[in-house]
């Protein structure tokens, strides 16, 4: 079964994270989502599922540690 990993609306970050986890072996797919905004308009997120929830703990420690390199 497939599990929701992690959203965002920074396509580029989206799309950055998907290649990490796919370039470590996982099988990930990306689904766009619109959202309403606060202000009245409309954004969309990228939302990355692993396809194989039982990998979904390493994955989560990739996912963080880029993070926590994005904001270093």
């Amino acid at each position: 079964m497939a599990r929701k990993i992690y959203t965002t609306n920074d396509q580029l970050l989206g799309s950055y994270l998907r290649n990490l986890l796919e370039s470590a072996g996982y099988s990930v797919l990306t689904q766009k989502t619109r959202v309403e905004l606060a202000q009245g308009g409309m954004d969309w997120n990228s939302e990355l599922w692993l396809i194989r929830d039982c990998e979904l703990a390493k994955a989560q420690q990739i996912v963080q540690q880029a993070l926590a390199g994005e904001s270093a």
